[in-house]
């Protein structure tokens, strides 16, 4: 049992023109309204300039004298958001009790064991008939205890007294034995470093710093999500007539008591769902990231309130879901390290579920180490780890190669049993942030898993070194560039210079790769400006229908290699019913 994202603005456009070009790209320009600032200087140059066409790339016209080169230059483009960073401690929230200086400590008991005591987990090779499976079983002094429901999984009761890891070994001597692997235990990953006081309802949006970070509120222009899209919530249960979320709750399961009652006796579970899909816009309580979704409550812990999760529950909740239609499924726990590249039990259930195009999302851990736990280490599951509202990692968030992504994890303000509210704390509430993210994904139409993990990667708000780190993944995830469609790889960059009437590329025109990096090549010497061009209107050219900007300064290129050039681009984001390109001061 698992106890558990100078270029001058390109003339503002004349009266003649304006109207009409508003009005045939205003959606385009709300969805991938960015703009590009070079890390030399925040400031564009001044407006005026008419509407250029490229030459095209390949055929440059380098001032006299200058001898063209086969360099490149290296780059990357960071997307950001609207979010600006502040402080925020349990200490300056209402009603939460600091527990004087101590450190993040897990609900669920870390120094409880990693397994089950008197029982494993086998599963035999194909056709391997029952009489066989009986036979092997009471050769080892092991009884059959069940046969775990939509799987052919067996849960073997052993010897009082006998060490799991070690029958699991005997067990796999056997050729007609695929593996056998001890009832790991597992831990629901949430953290109390702030005491999970409740708190009276209040329909206060402020509350949810997480939302603002990111930029949820601008996702909702394009979507809020829809109820023909369902997120499985594998946790300790859900409290389904919570007025803030039962609207948004259907059908689920108690794996663990085997019962359709999926009450929650602990709150973990009820907090993730409320960040995943609690009811907005009914003057009650919080917003959750989908304003519409099916919620599939899927209950893996007992009802003693402890954080536990049992691990063949939570494998036929994953099966279940999995044969169910659910979209996503979030897994805010932990399996024990032990288990780690020992689970494959676990590690069928994820490769049946991924079989049947399921996004799976799963936090990084709570202990503060470079070491990403399962199952959220598990490649065809997205890993996220936590951020607090300074955009800093708290010190008890897991960090390291296996981080996909960032999510707003330090005192989030959900959903909690008795029909009321919490603030909480974890990777467990980080991970259901990229979830209900991903879930807006598909209410879009976009379909495919790896889609999933590339979107969220490409559009994250780079937080650490340029790209991929080990503190942040690929970056917080960004709910506005997501489902804007605002990548950062429909954008060129290229090399070039300007006169009053063009821009010249003196480069190839680049898209940048997953997480924003680009590599120019062709470059010859020279000074140039590094421009940055989504070609909004289709046609080809640098001009008034598009979105471009470029390094303020010029960039003094000597050949061979350059590095380290940063475009930074953002989001313009406004209430009016006109949209215009608008390029300027930082």
């Amino acid at each position: 049992m698992s106890k558990y994202c100078h270029r001058r603005e390109r003339s503002r456009i004349s009266s003649k023109k304006r109207s009409s070009v508003i009005l045939q790209t205003l959606v385009l320009l709300m969805t991938l309204s960015i703009f590009l600032t070079g890390c030399f200087s925040s400031s564009f140059g001044p407006p005026g300039v008419p509407p250029v066409t490229p030459d095209p790339p390949g055929t440059p016209n380098p001032p006299p004298g200058q001898v063209p080169s086969s360099g490149k230059i290296l780059g990357h483009v960071v997307m950001e958001t609207l979010y600006k960073s502040r402080p925020l401690s349990a200490s300056s929230v209402p009603g939460v009790v600091v527990k004087g200086a101590t450190l993040a400590k897990p609900l669920a008991d870390e120094g409880g064991p990693d397994y089950v005591d008197s029982e494993i987990l086998a599963r035999f090779q194909e056709n391997t008939p029952q009489e066989e499976i009986h036979r092997i079983v009471e050769s080892q002094g092991c009884h059959v205890k069940q046969v775990i429901d939509r799987t052919d999984i067996y849960v073997i009761g052993i010897p009082e007294r006998e060490d799991p890891v070690y029958v699991a070994e005997d067990f796999e001597k056997n050729p007609q034995v695929k593996y056998a692997q001890p009832n790991w235990v597992g831990r629901v990953t949430e953290i109390s470093d702030a005491t999970l006081t409740l708190i009276p309802s209040d329909p206060d949006l402020s509350k949810q710093w997480a939302i603002e970070a990111m930029g949820v509120p601008y996702a909702w222009d394009k979507t809020t999500g829809s109820s023909g899209v369902k997120v499985a919530v594998i946790d300790t249960g859900v409290q389904v007539n919570h007025p803030d979320l039962a609207a948004n709750i259907g059908p689920g399961y108690d794996f663990f008591n085997n019962t359709t009652d999926v009450t929650d006796y602990n709150g973990h579970g009820t907090h993730v769902a409320g960040i995943i899909g609690a009811i907005a816009n009914n003057g009650r309580g919080i917003a959750g990231i989908n304003w519409n979704v099916q919620i599939m409550p899927l209950k893996a812990a007992d009802n003693s309130g402890q954080g536990y999760l049992d691990l063949p529950a939570i494998i036929q909740a994953l099966y279940w879901a999995a044969n169910n239609g659910a979209d996503v499924v979030n897994m805010s726990f932990k399996i024990s390290d032990s288990a780690i590249g020992a689970n494959n039990a676990m590690d069928d259930a994820i490769d049946y579920a991924y079989s049947k195009g399921v996004t799976m999302v799963a936090a990084a851990g709570n202990d503060g180490n470079g070491r990403v736990v399962y199952p959220a280490s598990h490649p065809k599951v997205i890993a996220v780890n936590a951020v607090s509202s300074d955009l800093s990692r708290p010190s008890w968030s897991n960090y390291g190669d296996g981080v996909d992504v960032t999510a707003p994890g330090d005192l989030v303000w959900s959903t909690w049993p008795g029909s009321t509210y919490a603030y909480a704390s974890g990777t467990s509430m980080a991970a259901p942030q990229a979830a209900g993210v991903a879930a807006l994904l598909i209410a879009q139409g976009i379909r495919g898993q790896e889609n999933i993990r590339r979107i969220l990667q490409e559009t994250a708000m780079d937080l650490g070194a340029p790209g991929k780190d080990w503190t942040f993944g690929w970056g917080m995830v960004n709910a506005h560039a997501a489902v804007s469609g605002a990548l950062i790889t429909n954008m060129k960059v290229f090399a070039g210079d300007e006169d009053e009437i063009s821009i010249t590329p003196y480069s190839d025109m680049v898209n940048p790769k997953a997480g924003g990096f680009f590599e120019i090549t062709g470059v010859p010497k020279g000074s140039w400006y590094i421009y940055g061009w989504i070609d909004v209107n289709n046609n080809g050219a640098v001009d008034f229908g598009d979105y471009f900007g470029r390094t303020s300064g010029k960039v003094v290129f000597n050949g061979g290699t350059l590095t380290d050039i940063k475009l930074l681009a953002r989001p313009i984001v406004g209430s009016d019913t006109v949209y215009s390109l608008k390029l300027g001061e930082d």
